[in-house]
């Protein structure tokens, strides 16, 4: 599938005197077009800011850009700026390369990272994001002191908010040293445009954060530190016979219970402990790469996850690590699971586990079944779990599977299939 397959509508709206266009996709924030609360940044910024001589901001971080929506407005207003966008989402970055594609403009860089995660080239002028509601108040916390230790001396982040985090957004800017020098508001959103209380002279960037490095040893370091403040839970969970301990994080679902979704494929993995590669597409918190893991007889040597969110990625990947000391565990973001054909060799996986989670409107059952066709092995198992009228449209034509087993139960479905 390509970008194309996932656009929804073209949009188009203007900043600073610019028009922009913008496609965008029913997989992403804001498929409508371009929201409220980016609006309401948007005319802060244009308001507030100077765009134009030596104190125009020339290096620029949007956080969270989703399609692209308040990044490539600066860009497109600012040719001289740097603007990096960064979001965890690998579907997002991938919309946001092909509206600046769109929009001609070649003063923009894109990088998978969650919210202010290190490493930055140099301290920005300018940091802009529309928070997500849903990221927790720890990570709000963590977002507002970091981009505080980005900024230059005369830099600013501006962010817009949801009215109802309003309150506490302004308390936590006090509180980590910042100092609000504008606000906007609607009946819905808040903008605050804020910058450090601290004398002036130039800081490093994030100086306090963990630094990215190359050994496995101090990635995994490196991750503990990152996910901290995205900590929701800690505890034990149990997958019918297997017993797990697993850290879970805010804004992914089944943190601290397992759903009947997860329940019901449960009791298909427990046909058989598996062997081989493991390669688990969208894997939540880990709860199913962990359960197949740390099954009594399994062996995997290999596990391989894959999927849109790095928060996912990351979270799972610290639970088997945790887990399985010493097991490989690969991390290969993917704005789509149909793209694992092209992106691992063939016939890498002896254990393919998919979790649906289709983008609407979007052809994706026969490039999906192409894409496991060539991944597994022959011999090998396609675990699948999504809603029931999904999985009944993927399996529509599975020639060259053989049915092994099929759970149904609350409009859920989890079948397990063998390569012939």
């Amino acid at each position: 599938m390509t970008t194309a397959d996932f656009i929804n509508r073209r949009t188009e709206y203007r900043f600073a005197g610019k028009n922009l266009k913008l496609d965008l996709s029913l997989g992403l924030f804001s498929s409508a077009g371009v929201d409220a609360g980016s609006l309401l940044l948007l005319k802060s910024l244009a308001k507030e800011l100077e765009l134009d001589g030596v104190a125009a901001p020339r290096r620029i971080l949007d956080v969270g850009c989703g399609t692209g929506t308040l990044g490539l407005a600066l860009a497109s207003r600012l040719p001289e700026a740097r603007v990096l966008l960064t979001d965890r989402d690998e579907l997002a970055l991938t919309f946001s390369r092909h509206n600046a594609s769109l929009n001609r403009l070649e003063n923009v860089e894109t990088s998978s990272r969650l919210m202010m995660e290190n490493p930055h080239e140099f301290p920005y002028d300018l940091i802009v994001s529309n928070f997500p509601a849903k990221a927790g108040d720890p990570v709000l916390e963590d977002f507002l002191r970091r981009s505080l230790e980005a900024l230059a001396p005369e830099g600013r982040t501006a962010l817009v908010i949801v009215y109802t985090l309003a309150e506490r957004c302004r308390e936590l800017i006090g509180l980590i040293g910042g100092n609000i020098i504008h606000e906007d508001t609607s009946k819905m959103h808040t903008v605050f445009h804020f910058r450090s209380n601290t004398a002036k002279g130039n800081r490093p960037a994030v100086p306090n954060s963990p630094k990215i490095a190359d050994s496995e040893e101090k990635t995994d370091e490196y991750t503990e530190k990152l996910l901290t403040p995205y900590i929701r839970y800690s505890g034990e969970f149990k997958m019918k016979r297997t017993r797990y301990h697993a850290h879970t994080v805010w804004n992914i679902p089944d943190f601290d219970t397992l759903s009947w979704r997860l329940t019901l494929i449960g009791e298909l993995l427990e046909r058989e402990p598996r062997s081989g590669v493991l390669l688990c597409s969208n894997p939540g918190q880990g709860h199913l790469p962990l359960a197949l893991a740390v099954r009594k007889g399994a062996r995997p040597n290999r596990i391989i996850l894959t999927g849109r969110d790095r928060l996912q990625l990351l979270i799972s990947r610290s639970n088997l690590k945790n887990a399985v000391p010493g097991l490989p565990v690969e991390t290969l973001p993917l704005a789509d699971p149909s793209l694992l054909a092209g992106s691992i060799e063939d016939d890498t996986a002896d254990f393919l586990l998919t979790d649906l989670n289709p983008v609407p409107r979007t052809d994706w059952t026969a490039p999906l079944r192409e894409a496991a066709a060539k991944v597994v092995k022959k011999g090998g198992e396609w675990a699948i779990l999504g809603r029931s009228a999904d999985v009944t449209a993927l399996l529509k034509y599975s020639k060259g599977w053989t049915p092994l087993d099929d759970r149904r139960s609350r409009g859920w479905r989890a079948v397990i299939l063998r390569r012939n």
